[in-house]
C-alpha cells in the first residue's frame, strides 16, 4: 500500500531516524572513549572503510529509491514490485561478497590507508566482527528505502529507535559488564542491526509486497536492473569519490598531523553527523517527492518543490552553524578531557559553521536532480571539485600553509560552496526535465494537469 506524503511527513521521521542511526556510532565512540582515545579513534577508522563498502550497496539502493518513486508517481504497481525484488536479489549477492572481503582483508586495508599501532589492532578487531556481517546492513538499507518511498517514514523511525535502545543495552553490558572492549562494541552494534534488518524485511513483506512478487526471482527483470544501474552507479560514483577523497584526507592527517589530529577529527565528525542529519533528512524527502512528481509528469511542480525545500534546509543550516560556532568546544568535551583536542576541535567546528550552509546545496539539489533522473552531471562536478578543491586544498591549507585541521576543513568548505552553486545553476537550467527514467501514465499526467489548474485558480 502506498501512502500520500509531504515534506514534513517524510523529513521529520527521517531526521529523527538519522539521528538515532548516527547514535549507534556515537554511543560506541562515547563508551570506548571511556576505555581509551585510541579505542574510540579505531571506531572511526573502521567506519571509514565500512562506509566505502556501503557505497556499493547504495548503487542499488539509490537507483531503487528513484525508480520506485517514479513508478509510484506513474501508478505502475507491477514495475514497482519488480524494482524492489531485483534490488533485494543483487544486494544479497553484493552483501555476502563484501562481508567475505572485509573479514579476510580488513586489517591490510586499514594499514594501507595509514592506520597503525594500537589504532590498527583495535580497528582490525571491529572490522572482522562488524565488517564480516555487513550484508545485514545492505538488506536493512533496501528495506528502509522501500518503506520510505511508500510513505512509511514513521515505521522506519520506530525500527531505528528500537535498534538504538537494543544497542545501548548490549554495548553497555558487553563493554562494561563483560569487559570485552572494542570487540563488545562491534558485537553489540552488529546484533542490533541484525534484529532491525529482520523487522524491516518483515514489514516490507507484510505491508508492501504481494505474495506474487516472488515470481520476479525466477523471471529476472533485466530492464528494471538496467534502470537501477543507470541511476545508482553514477550516484554511487559521486559518493565513492567523496569517500575516497576523505580516505586520502585521512592519510594526509595521519602522515602529516599525527594521531592527535586524527582523534580530534573523529570526535568532530561525530558531532557533525547530528547537524548533517537536518539537511540530509530534507534531501532524502526531497528526492522521494521529486521522483513522484516526475513520475506523474508534473515537472513544473518538481521545479518549485525542490527550490522551496532547499531554502528550508539552507536557513536551518545557518542556525545550526551558529550553534557550532559558539558551542563547538563544549561539544568536544563530551568525548574527551584532552586540552589540545578540545582546543583544535572547537576551532574546527567554528570553521564548519560556515561549511554547513554550503553543504545544503549539494544535499538537497543533488537529491532533487537524482529524483528527476539527472545523475551524470553531479558526479562529473563531484570528481572535479572534491579532488581539485577539497583534497588539494586540504594539503595546501592544512600542511603546506600549516593551518592544520581547521585548514583542511576550510578546503572542504570551499568544495561544498563552489560545487553547490554549480548544482543550483543546473537545477534552474531545467536540463533535468528530459532525464526521467519512465514515461508517465496518461492517468498521472491528467492528474498533474488538474493539480496545476487548481493551483492557478487558487491564486
Amino acid at each position: 500500500m502506498v501512502k500520500k506524503v509531504t515534506l514534513l511527513s517524510l523529513a521529520i521521521p527521517i531526521f529523527i531516524e538519522l539521528v538515532f542511526f548516527s547514535l549507534l556510532g556515537i554511543v560506541d565512540t562515547f563508551i570506548l572513549s571511556r576505555v581509551s582515545d585510541q579505542a574510540a579513534g579505531a571506531v572511526s577508522a573502521c567506519n571509514q572503510v565500512i562506509g566505502f563498502t556501503n557505497l556499493i550497496f547504495n548503487i542499488i539502493c539509490s537507483g531503487a529509491s528513484v525508480l520506485i518513486s517514479q513508478y509510484i508517481g506513474a501508478k505502475k504497481k507491477e514495475e514497482t514490485e519488480k524494482a524492489i525484488m531485483g534490488s533485494y536479489m543483487i544486494l544479497c549477492v553484493a552483501g555476502v561478497i563484501c562481508s567475505l572481503l572485509l573479514f579476510l582483508f580488513g586489517k591490510p586495508i586499514l594499514a594501507f590507508i595509514g592506520v597503525s599501532g594500537k589504532l590498527l589492532s583495535y580497528a582490525a578487531v571491529s572490522m572482522r566482527i562488524f565488517g564480516g556481517l555487513i550484508f545485514m546492513q545492505a538488506l536493512l538499507n533496501m528495506s528502509t528505502v522501500t518503506m520510505r518511498t511508500h510513505g512509511y517514514a514513521k515505521e522506519t523511525l520506530s525500527i531505528t529507535m528500537g535498534m538504538n535502545i537494543l544497542n545501548v543495552i548490549t554495548v553497555s553490558v558487553l563493554v562494561f559488564g563483560f569487559k570485552m572492549g572494542i570487540a563488545g562494541a562491534a558485537t553489540a552494534t552488529t546484533f542490533s542491526r541484525g534484529v532491525a534488518m529482520l523487522f524491516a524485511i518483515g514489514f516490507v513483506w507484510k505491508r508492501i509486497l504481494e505474495p506474487s512478487a516472488l515470481q520476479y526471482i525466477k523471471a529476472f527483470p533485466k530492464n528494471i536492473m538496467k534502470s537501477l544501474i543507470k541511476v545508482g552507479l553514477p550516484s554511487a560514483l559521486e559518493n565513492i569519490s567523496y569517500n575516497v577523497s576523505q580516505i586520502v584526507v585521512t592519510s594526509i592527517i595521519l602522515n602529516n598531523l599525527g594521531d592527535t589530529a586524527y582523534i580530534t577529527r573523529a570526535y568532530t565528525l561525530q558531532i557533525i553527523i547530528i547537524t548533517l542529519s537536518f539537511g540530509l533528512s530534507i534531501a532524502q524527502a526531497n528526492q522521494i517527492l521529486i521522483g513522484r512528481l516526475i513520475g506523474a509528469g508534473d515537472t513544473e511542480g518538481a521545479y518549485h518543490t525542490c527550490l522551496k525545500n532547499f531554502r528550508t534546509a539552507f536557513f536551518m543550516a545557518i542556525g545550526i552553524g551558529a550553534i557550532l560556532f559558539v558551542f563547538g568546544g563544549t561539544f568536544i568535551r563530551i568525548f574527551t578531557t584532552s586540552a589540545e583536542i578540545i582546543k583544535w576541535g572547537g576551532i574546527t567546528l567554528m570553521v564548519d559553521a560556515f561549511l554547513e550552509p554550503g553543504r545544503t546545496f549539494n544535499l538537497v539539489i543533488i537529491n532533487g536532480l537524482r529524483g528527476a533522473g539527472d545523475v551524470i552531471f553531479p558526479v562529473i562536478m563531484a570528481i572535479i571539485f572534491m579532488w581539485g578543491v577539497a583534497v588539494l586544498g586540504a594539503y595546501i591549507f592544512g600542511v603546506t600553509l600549516g593551518f592544520g585541521l581547521p585548514g583542511i576543513w576550510f578546503a572542504m568548505g570551499l568544495d561544498e560552496w563552489l560545487r553547490g552553486l554549480t548544482m543550483l545553476f543546473r537545477w534552474k537550467s531545467r536540463k533535468w526535465v528530459s532525464k526521467s527514467l519512465i514515461k508517465p501514465s496518461p492517468e498521472s499526467v491528467v492528474q498533474a494537469e488538474e493539480a496545476l489548474i487548481a493551483e492557478g485558480d487558487a491564486l
